[in-house]
């Protein structure tokens, strides 16, 4: 999962994406690689629920 931040209407707007390429599609879609972003990549981490 990908987290999206960026300045749209004077606002942070913050979007997520499943994949690499909607999130790339997105950013192509509205230039958004002109004005300030940033990308988080969220990787989902499963517990052990195992007792040792």
């Amino acid at each position: 999962m990908y987290k999206l931040k960026f300045i749209g209407d004077d606002d942070l707007t913050i979007k997520e994406f499943e994949t690499k390429q909607e999130l790339d599609s997105y950013m192509n879609l509205n230039n958004i690689k002109k004005i300030w972003h940033q990308v988080e990549e969220i990787k989902r981490v499963i517990p052990n629920l195992k007792d040792d």
